[in-house]
């Protein structure tokens, strides 16, 4: 059987680059999403993610690689959101991760090493003016990844979280950025193949936190 790597917030752009990429290194990549993908689940219902992963493993087998990008960017002027925005934002960013985590991990453990990306970006490390909702969700996917690290990288799970400073090239960017040029965009391919390397390093020396942008990009 083919190892098996899962893709969550699948879809157009990185989703489809990863799942290419890892099937070409020989995985069964199969791909989760809330109206798309492979398999359909809410992510944020703790019974939903692990029915699905459940499922997955029943015909598939216990996953070798889980990658987490599911999130929602939610922006607007601080005092003209409200509370919900803020939830909204960390259920679809953290409580994802957390449920996809809590279903995973237990099979992850069972092989000799394994490897969980947990999709970070900019505002992961720096809230922006209008990005208070999505940076506060994504500071906080930060320290559940770094928890997560410390507890099970000693039983043989691979935490990474990448943190991606930039705009990934796509019909979605283009139509949320209309002046938004290829050349200053990161490459769905180039970023499926840097999480193919996080996910095939020696115990010896594992990564768990980089940032990836754009040449262009400023920092």
């Amino acid at each position: 059987m083919k190892p098996l790597a899962i893709i969550t917030g699948y879809g157009p752009g990185l989703g489809h680059a990863l799942d290419e990429r890892f099937e070409q290194g020989g995985y069964q990549s199969i791909g989760i999403a809330r109206s798309s993908g492979h398999f359909q689940a809410d992510l944020t219902d703790s019974k939903q993610t692990h029915t699905v992963i459940n499922e997955i493993i029943k015909q598939h087998g216990k996953p070798k690689v889980v990658i987490h990008n599911a999130a929602e960017l939610i922006r607007g002027k601080f005092l003209e959101l409200e509370a919900n925005d803020f939830e909204r934002a960390w259920r679809n960013s953290v409580l994802t991760a957390i449920n996809i985590s809590q279903a995973v991990i237990p099979f992850m453990r069972e092989h000799k090493t394994s490897t969980l990306i947990l999709t970070g970006a900019t505002a992961s490390t720096r809230g922006g003016v209008g990005f208070s909702p999505f940076s506060s969700a994504k500071f906080a996917l930060r320290g559940l990844a770094q928890s997560l690290a410390r507890e099970f990288q000693p039983q043989g799970v691979h935490i990474v979280h990448p943190v991606i400073d930039g705009i990934i090239w796509s019909e979605l960017s283009r139509q949320r950025f209309p002046t938004l040029q290829e050349e200053n965009c990161l490459k769905s391919e180039s970023l499926a193949n840097i999480y193919w390397d996080l996910a095939h390093q020696t115990p010896s020396a594992w990564t768990h936190e980089l940032d990836i942008r754009p040449q262009s990009e400023t920092f």
